[in-house]
């Protein structure tokens, strides 16, 4: 069943689409593969592919499988890893940004800062770090230190 709209006009309100096969498929394959089964079955995969060579001879076809295969699948779990972080950060970001929004005191400024550059990014970092020893110096005044 469909959540129901608010009407408070929040662009999170809004019904969301289905989401993609893609998306479903990487978020899966992230999950299945940060597991420790997934670990013991690729250590496994590589004694068996050893045994398999050993018993063969170490021919043609087992050194191209290697040499194709073991790239390709790193590709493809580079790729589906990928998305599932980008799609990850992007969610993580709309979540800070809410609460910066509904913070009275925070600075609705930085709900763009992920556009700012490298230079830019530093300066705030800085100024950042500066309001922290500025409230730790406070701090350590007002307990008598």
């Amino acid at each position: 069943m469909a959540p129901t709209p608010s009407t408070n006009g929040h662009a999170a309100d809004a019904l969301v689409g289905e989401v993609g096969r893609f998306r479903r498929i990487s978020q899966r394959l992230t999950d299945a593969t940060g597991s420790p089964t997934a670990a013991v079955l690729v250590i496994g995969s590589a004694v068996v592919w050893l045994l398999i060579g050993g018993v063969t001879h170490f021919p043609r076809w087992w050194e191209l499988i290697a040499s194709a295969g073991v790239p390709f699948l790193t590709l493809l779990m580079v790729v589906m890893l990928q998305h599932t972080q980008n799609h990850d950060a992007r969610a993580t970001q709309l979540k800070l940004d809410e609460l910066i929004r509904a913070s009275r005191e925070a600075s609705n400024r930085m709900m763009a800062v992920e556009e700012a550059s490298a230079e830019d990014l530093e300066r705030i970092r800085k100024n950042f770090r500066g309001q922290a020893e500025a409230a730790a110096d406070k701090r350590a005044r007002f307990n008598g230190n």
